[in-house]
């Protein structure tokens, strides 16, 4: 938090000129004194002396406050110093400018004799002093208020982005992990189909390590997506029962969060069987105009899930849940011997 000194001294200007007329008008409603008296008679260097005294105890106050309860962390010490110096020295600091070296110039005091008796003076300024210093002291809770406010805001966005970072992390180990096994089945087994597939791996591998935006162009996102389909179709010694319909604009300019769609068709071919023709793999994607409609269904095969199943769907509906918000709707149904998931996404930026 800066020390702003140039916005404390603009806004007790305002403050001091918005008194003076209230002032003003309530002596001339209650006593029919000149509504402009503030201009005339003592006006010349009293109101000069008067103004510069009142910013100079803001200032203290403002800086006591500043100093003690912002960067020390010194709360109650602030309070105690405020009371037994602040006080003390801020009516000193008005006795010093106005009852020496205004009466130096002008040789006329503003109190009177009889007023300007030390305790006489200092209990008849303490109202004063706390009126117009207390103009510092709410500046400095107003402005700590707001840095405060900015600096929970920071926090909640810096532990979005590290919650998304981690949530990431997740979904890639074990996405590449299933990919690894794909590819070493068809190595293993002399497959033609081994080469493209270590192909189509590293194309996945360069979006999955290198693509760090937050949003990716939708039409890059689909690419990798069915780079991904096609890895998983070559390591099928039958002809899987699939319906995949992806429709997409070729003049596309929409954009996405990485990696939120392949997770859940990672999922359908893990845990899915895809040999009964009655119950195909469906994958369907489209746009609505910025609506964008990512339906994903299986029949659900006999597989034991291992130990690190499941970890990337989780992931996304949290990442989805942080990114778009209300923005989006996800529905997940498992029902029978089927299963089946149906995302909506608002990409309008």
């Amino acid at each position: 938090m800066k020390f702003k000194l140039g916005w404390l001294s603009f806004g007790f200007l305002i403050f001091y000129a918005f008194q003076q007329v209230t002032w003003s008008i309530g002596n001339h409603l209650n006593n029919g004194d000149d509504i402009f008296y503030f201009l005339r008679g003592k006006a010349g260097l009293y109101y000069p002396f008067h103004l510069l005294v009142w910013l100079l105890c803001a200032l203290v106050s403002y800086s006591l406050f500043y100093i003690l309860f912002y960067r020390y962390k010194q709360k109650t010490i602030a309070i105690i110093c405020y009371i037994l110096i602040g006080i003390p020295l801020m009516i000193g600091i008005r006795y010093l400018m106005e009852e020496v070296i205004l009466f130096a110039i002008k040789g006329k005091h503003n109190y009177s004799a009889d007023m300007l008796i030390p305790l006489r003076y200092f209990i008849d300024n303490i109202y004063f002093t706390i009126y117009y210093s207390a103009f510092g002291i709410v500046f400095f809770f107003i402005q700590l208020n707001n840095f405060q406010q900015k600096m929970q805001n920071e926090l909640i966005i810096r532990n979005r982005q590290a919650e998304l970072s981690f949530l990431r992390s997740q979904i890639n180990p074990h996405f590449l992990f299933n990919s690894l096994n794909n590819v070493y089945t068809l190595v293993y087994q002399g497959s033609e189909k081994a080469l493209a597939s270590i192909s189509k791996l590293s194309e996945l591998l360069r979006y999955m390590l290198y693509e760090e935006e937050e949003r990716v162009a939708l039409i890059k996102e689909v690419r990798y997506l069915q780079h991904y389909i096609d890895l998983q179709l070559m390591r099928y010694d039958f002809v899987p029962a699939t319906k995949i319909n992806i429709s997409l604009p070729a003049d596309c300019t929409l954009r996405i969060a990485p990696l939120t769609l392949i997770p859940f068709v990672e999922n359908a071919f893990k845990h899915g069987n895809l040999r009964d023709e009655n119950l195909p793999l469906i994958i369907d994607l489209r746009l609505n105009e910025e609506n964008l409609l990512f339906n994903v269904s299986n029949k659900i095969g006999n597989f034991n899930k291992d130990h690190t199943g499941g970890i990337g769907s989780e992931n996304v509906k949290k990442r989805l849940d942080l990114i778009y918000g209300d923005q989006h709707t996800l529905a997940i149904v498992d029902f029978n011997e089927e299963y089946s998931v149906k995302l909506t996404i608002n990409l309008h930026e």
